[in-house]
């Protein structure tokens, strides 16, 4: 494709484009929001099941330590009396220290059970609070959802041609400098290429250009772009012969 065609290919996708930003725009905030509620709900809910999951666990693992405290207590239980019926100070010191080492346990576990006693609290208030604000987000969500897809669908026709238009004029336009023309469009808010404005001035930031420029640009030999703000610079010759194309 020679520079010229390309130009004008170019020229005329950021056409499509900028329709395509304006449909965008009568949406406003609206599709960020939604987003936005999404990512929240999403959190919530799995802060919720995080919450959940411990309080399960915690129905476990108490379960797991009343049993484990009956049979530490039986320990005792048994060690002592078996003291009392021993002949010797090795025995006696033996037993003694097993049931020592089972009275610590008894304190471990009883740490742990308050512990988690005092987790399941927390965990318990946390769900409650958490599933009313998932709640109240996710009626918010709804109704935003529903707002969009009606503006949506008041444009979808209007979108899905212009979408259409895109991908034709994309196709005839080599990979790099489709991705070239895409950068410097989000570089500077939707505007990639701007044509020359009265008094030789870039279009996009009105910096007088170079007289070479011009010339260089009228040539079409090559594709420019204005030094000051990296827009793609077409001649007037382009947007005049798309302006008849419409």
């Amino acid at each position: 494709m020679v520079v010229k065609d390309k130009l004008k290919t170019l020229y005329e996708l950021q056409q499509v484009d900028l329709k395509l930003d304006g449909l965008l725009e009568e949406r406003g905030d609206l599709p960020a929001e939604v987003e936005e509620l999404e990512k929240k709900i999403t959190m919530l809910k799995a802060q919720v099941k995080e919450n959940d999951d411990y309080l399960k666990k915690a129905v476990v693992r108490k379960k797991e330590i009343d049993k484990e405290l009956d049979d530490v207590r039986k320990r005792i239980d048994k060690y002592t009396d078996m003291r009392v019926k021993v002949k010797t100070n090795r025995e006696y010191d033996a037993l003694s220290k097993q049931i020592d080492n089972s009275k610590e346990k008894l304190q471990e576990l009883h740490k742990e059970l308050e512990n988690i006693q005092a987790k399941e609290a927390v965990s318990s208030r946390d769900v409650e609070k958490l599933k009313a604000e998932f709640e109240e987000e996710q009626e918010v969500y709804s109704s935003k959802k529903v707002e969009l897809e009606e503006l949506v669908s008041l444009t979808h026709d209007e979108e899905k041609r212009y979408v259409k238009e895109r991908e034709k004029f994309a196709q005839k336009i080599d990979r790099q400098t489709i991705s070239r023309y895409e950068m410097i469009r989000k570089a500077t808010k939707g505007k990639a290429i701007v044509p020359v404005v009265r008094r030789n001035a870039c279009g996009g930031c009105y910096n007088v250009l170079p007289p070479q420029r011009l010339l260089d640009l009228r040539q079409m030999e090559k594709i420019f772009t204005c030094d000051h703000c990296g827009r793609i610079l077409v001649p007037n010759e382009i947007v005049e012969e798309t302006a008849r194309d419409v």
